[in-house]
């Protein structure tokens, strides 16, 4: 091929790939997740959860936000996690689908071995998703999820 051939060729390539964001989408995803337990005790804010704080406040009416759990890491497509939040309860997660916009989600909850909740989820890149989730022990459970890409 000649230099101007290579070029064009190059150029093209470049130029679709745009238009055809699957070409160039991330195989995996980093999850940041937390468990943060709420409360109208007196107690106030725990400072982990300052970040976030703005939008617990707007969603939730409590007076009270304690981080339980939260970790970060990394995940396929298909490839659940499994996140234990009490003695007998567990979150699952599972990245369904990756796209240049949004990560599809699936997320589970599950008493024993007993789905009790479920829903999919979009995630946006870098932006925080909270859901309202059981009581426990007389306490509200909050899971935020965050993904990057």
């Amino acid at each position: 091929l000649r230099p101007l051939q290579i070029a064009l060729l190059l150029s093209a390539v470049i130029f679709f790939s745009s238009f055809y964001p699957k070409l160039c989408m991330a195989t995996t995803v980093q999850l940041e997740w937390r468990i943060i337990s709420a409360s109208h005790k007196k107690g106030g804010v725990d400072p982990r959860l300052q970040d976030i704080y703005r939008n617990l406040g707007a969603i939730f009416n409590y007076s009270s936000y304690r981080l339980i759990n939260m970790s970060r890491l990394s995940m396929s497509p298909n490839q659940p996690i499994s996140i234990p939040f009490s003695r007998n309860k567990t979150c699952v997660i599972k990245i369904i689908r990756v796209t240049n916009k949004w990560v599809h989600a699936q997320i589970q909850i599950l008493k024993g071995n007993q789905s009790i909740f479920g829903t999919t989820v979009r995630l946006m890149n870098g932006r925080t998703l909270l859901l309202g989730g059981p009581s426990d022990h007389g306490k509200a459970l909050i899971f935020s999820l965050r993904s990057f890409w």
